[in-house]
């Protein structure tokens, strides 16, 4: 199994319709990465954003 570091959106037709797929993991450990990306990311934005 190979280590996706990057989200993996393949191309499209026009008018073709993306469809869900499913994700294999534990829900609850990709939604702490994910926070942990977008603080990693967006920390000064998000602390902006709590003082107002």
């Amino acid at each position: 199994m190979t280590r996706r570091t990057r989200l993996t959106i393949p191309r499209r037709q026009p008018g073709e319709v993306a469809k869900a797929r499913p994700c294999p993991g534990d829900p609850q450990a990709q939604l702490e990465k994910a926070r942990q990306i977008s603080m990693a990311r967006y920390e000064g934005a998000c602390r902006k954003l709590v003082r107002v």
